[in-house]
């Protein structure tokens, strides 16, 4: 009776751990935030999960690769749209956006006296030397929400689907923060 109940054990300790392994290989997966990553909602040091089958949406927190490194940037454009920076204003289709998530490093910027905007002025054709005006089918333009780091679509241009790694969905640590990842 004791062995037959050990061998159930291990091979149920096996098949919990092929289940959890196959979940992080092919849907799950973890970040942790770089000082260049951080914002307003994630900061350096965060653990965060990965959704890798999710398909990213407007305003969601990505994870993408560049080469072999990888960077974390909120999405601010999918295929099909037109986006204009202008005068540290947002239009997303010929409409004024609000990007209200901005409005506490904005007013940091703005405390510290700098002359210049918070966010320089581009369009998806200055992005893409003048290649595209819409954003085509399976890219994305991604920006830093501190805007002052560059390292983002206004530098690596956009973003293709593939280089995606997954969407961030939930914060692990620290455990004070543990929960859902709120996008505004």
């Amino acid at each position: 009776m004791l062995k037959r109940d050990f061998i159930r054990n291990i091979l149920l300790g096996v098949i919990a751990l092929a289940v959890l392994l196959c979940l992080h290989f092919f849907v799950f997966s973890s970040y942790s935030v770089t000082e260049n990553d951080a914002n307003a909602y994630l900061k350096a040091g965060d653990l965060v999960v990965l959704n890798k089958n999710e398909a990213p949406n407007y305003k969601d927190f990505v994870v993408y690769k560049v080469g072999s490194k990888s960077y974390l940037g909120r999405v601010i454009g999918k295929e099909r749209d037109s986006v204009t920076y202008m005068d540290d204003i947002f239009y997303l289709n010929n409409t004024v956006e609000d990007q209200s998530y901005l409005s506490s490093l904005k007013d940091a910027y703005a405390a510290a006296d700098h002359q210049m905007s918070f966010t320089s002025d581009f369009t998806i054709q200055t992005i893409t030397k003048d290649k595209y005006s819409q954003i085509p089918e399976d890219y994305y333009l991604i920006l830093n929400d501190n805007r002052q780091n560059t390292k983002d679509s206004r530098t690596f241009g956009l973003i293709k689907k593939s280089q995606i790694r997954g969407v961030v969905s939930f914060k692990l640590l620290p455990l004070k923060d543990f929960g859902f990842i709120k996008t505004e």
